[in-house]
Parts: C-alpha cells; sequence; structure tokens
C-alpha cells in the first residue's frame, strides 16, 4: 500500500485556501452566474408606442396680455402644463405651455403632448379649464388640439 505524503508548506496552504474559497464563492451564486453566461441574452423591451398631438390653449381679448409680439394669460401661469392621466387616474404625461403668441387678437398657448398609446381613455387637465375626458381615438382623429 502506497501512502501519499502532503507536504504543507506556507505557499500550499495560501493556495489551498485560494482554491476553497473560489469554489465555496461558485457554489454559492456560482450556478446561477454561470447560468448567467451560458443563457440566451434577453431580448430588448420594444419601447412603448407612442403619438404626438399638437395643441394650444386660445385665450380670447380679455384673457390675455400682450408684450410685443408674445402674450401670456391673465389667469393662467406662464410655468403651466397640460397633465395628462390614465382611466386609474395617474399621470403618464405633460407637456409645457410654450410663450404664446398673437393669432387674430386671441393668445395662442401652444402645447405637444407625446402620449403612450393604448390607454384607451384619457384625462387632460388643462390649465384654467379642469380636467377633459378624450378617448385614444378621439385624440387620434385630431389634427391640432385647440381649447378656447
Amino acid at each position: 500500500m502506497t501512502r501519499l505524503r502532503l507536504w504543507l508548506t506556507p505557499g500550499t496552504v495560501l493556495i489551498a485556501l485560494a482554491l476553497a474559497a473560489v469554489t465555496v464563492g461558485f457554489s454559492v451564486r456560482g450556478v446561477d452566474t454561470i447560468q448567467g453566461w451560458l443563457a440566451e441574452p434577453a431580448p430588448a423591451a420594444s419601447p412603448q408606442p407612442t403619438y404626438t398631438v399638437p395643441g394650444a390653449i386660445r385665450l380670447p381679448a380679455g384673457q390675455h396680455v400682450t408684450q410685443g409680439q408674445t402674450c401670456q394669460g391673465t389667469t393662467i401661469r406662464p410655468d403651466a402644463q397640460i397633465v395628462v392621466t390614465d382611466p386609474s387616474g395617474a399621470t403618464i404625461a405633460y407637456a409645457p405651455l410654450s410663450p404664446g403668441r398673437l393669432v387674430d387678437g386671441a393668445c395662442e398657448l401652444p402645447f405637444t403632448l407625446t402620449l403612450p398609446a393604448g390607454k384607451g381613455q384619457y384625462g387632460i387637465d388643462f390649465p384654467a379649464y379642469g380636467l377633459m375626458p378624450y378617448t385614444e381615438q378621439e385624440i387620434a382623429d385630431l389634427l391640432e388640439l385647440t381649447i378656447g
């Protein structure tokens, strides 16, 4: 019978400890890590389709003040935003009002909404006009959404 003699030196002890640490590391999290290395990459999530709706809030004379060729509403703050909600009431989009422009004596405050498709119904909250319900089809049929 042959006996195996193992000579332990400080260097072999360190190597043995390092191998043990690596083995323990792979056994604890290695299965998932190795499977992750071998797995097919997950397909990139396709972005949710959106559509863009240009629009404006039109303020007649008496509801705006002019400053040269620009204007602003008397009851609508310059930093006001259009807020869009889904059927549950969660905010899904918003758009700031751009500086007003004079058009035929009225002040138009333009905005552009980028809405996620597929919500069915939307609530659009206009400054000074309040929340108005729209279906997705109603919004899609508009060339431009003008309030006022």
